[in-house]
């Protein structure tokens, strides 16, 4: 009786430990799950960016093409 009272308290240690180490797996899980969502979103600012960039360069090109052909145009 005494060696099934033991084996049983050992049992109860071991699943408590493995409980604990689940709650802790789940804490990791849930910060890991709210770092990538955050990383995604990052990744969909960079891109509209890239876009806003994009269009930015091409109008700054076309006035400065614009412009350079109203200056020499006057300059003769």
């Amino acid at each position: 009786m005494a060696d099934l009272w033991r084996e049983l308290t050992g049992m109860r240690t071991d699943v408590t430990r493995a409980l604990e180490r689940l709650a802790v797996l789940d804490v990791r899980n849930a910060t890991a799950d709210s770092v990538h969502l955050d990383h995604e979103a990052r990744l969909r600012m960079l891109e509209r960016f890239k876009y806003t960039l994009l269009g930015a360069a091409t109008l700054a090109g076309s006035t400065a093409g614009i412009l350079a052909g109203v200056l020499s145009s006057k300059g003769h």
